[in-house]
């Protein structure tokens, strides 16, 4: 009985059925996989399958189905399948080849089924061990086998006897191939169509990447990513790698535009952007910040005067904005308000302000 986790045989006749023509282009790559190498990339033959637009469609890729950490193992070649965007989709085994377990036993039709289910999780705890953990846990039961008393991850990321085959899998499944496969598919866009992808709510990641790897910063670029986070915020985080490798002017526009529309969390991460990034912002941006400050939790507060101090923003029309959050509600805010104040140099209004809130507080500060 040939093993496989998803029939190819029904997309050969979906393709028939529906006389939709495909064409097959090899990539020869050069990637990273985790249970081989951390620095020697290893040699292999990407395909990609386009559709009647010849557009990518699906990449699959034939691969050793186990990195053998105790020379025990069988070796069989399998191929993945992925989707335009990287994604696994499934797991086909040639008619002569069966996935082994410890000792020689074949996968059953559950584990093959579990397999899939540990191929199709991008976040699988195969993802944070190292394959010499791995080759520690190898015992006494054979082929791919690890010995349960020294077991380090959970039961449900492999299949039991069978940890160095899911971890290689894995690897390949979710790996260096994905970043090529995602490039391969950005290249095959126009700058037009990746701004669509904006609006789609699967493809809006992989469009803010591939519009910030191509260096897209034009005007209308600009505007249709700043409204994509305007209509899903939580876009906010993906798209800082993008405004950190835009021209300074543009980081300093879309913050401008985003932190008065951000909730606090989104606030905070801007905020901490702006203080560790290379990026210059100028005082004109801290003034048209000024007015929000009012509504800045402790967090934001601390951040803002770390951005003042490192950047060295500091103005006399900023120190004043400042001296209002003297009379917050929140103590915390104002005396950490009154250390930042006290160290500079205010008008005397300004300082006659600050002598008044250590009369008040002076027990407290």
């Amino acid at each position: 009985m040939k093993h496989i986790i998803y029939f190819a045989t029904f997309f050969c006749l979906f393709l028939w059925v529906n006389n939709i023509s495909t064409d097959e282009i090899k990539h020869a790559l050069h990637v990273i996989h985790k249970g081989i190498s951390f620095t020697e990339p290893v040699a292999c033959t990407l395909v990609e399958i386009t559709n009647e637009e010849a557009l990518p469609h699906e990449f699959y890729m034939d691969v050793e189905s186990v990195v053998c950490g105790d020379n025990q193992c069988r070796i069989d070649v399998v191929r993945i399948y992925w989707d335009e965007l990287g994604r696994f989709s499934k797991l086909v085994l040639p008619d002569d080849v069966a996935l082994e377990k410890s000792e020689g036993e074949s996968f059953t039709e559950d584990d093959y089924k579990k397999l899939h289910r540990i191929l199709k999780n991008e976040n699988s705890a195969l993802k944070d061990v190292y394959k010499d953990e791995i080759v520690g846990t190898v015992g006494s039961e054979g082929v791919d086998a690890m010995s349960g008393e020294t077991i380090l991850l959970e039961k449900s990321a492999y299949v039991k006897g069978a940890v160095w085959t899911c971890y290689s899998l894995w690897h390949w499944a979710h790996g260096d191939v994905k970043r090529h496969i995602r490039d391969i598919t950005g290249n095959s866009y126009s700058t037009k169509q990746l701004l669509s992808f904006l609006s789609k709510e699967d493809y809006q990641l992989f469009a803010l990447e591939q519009l910030t790897r191509k260096k897209e910063f034009s005007d209308n670029t600009v505007t249709a990513i700043l409204n994509a986070i305007r209509n899903n915020p939580e876009l906010l985080r993906a798209s800082m790698r993008y405004w950190n490798s835009a021209p300074g002017n543009i980081y300093q526009y879309s913050a401008e535009q985003l932190l008065p529309i951000a909730n606090s969390a989104n606030r905070i991460l801007y905020l901490t952007d702006i203080l560790h990034t290379d990026q210059k912002v100028n005082t004109a941006f801290i003034n048209k910040i000024n007015s929000l400050i009012s509504e800045f939790s402790y967090q934001e507060i601390d951040l803002y005067l770390s951005i003042l101090n490192e950047k060295n923003l500091i103005t006399s029309k900023t120190t004043s904005q400042l001296t209002t959050l003297l009379k917050t509600d929140n103590f915390l805010i104002a005396r950490r308000v009154y250390y930042f104040l006290k160290s500079q140099e205010l008008s005397a209004d300004d300082k006659l302000i600050i002598e008044d809130f250590y009369k008040q507080w002076k027990s407290k500060l």
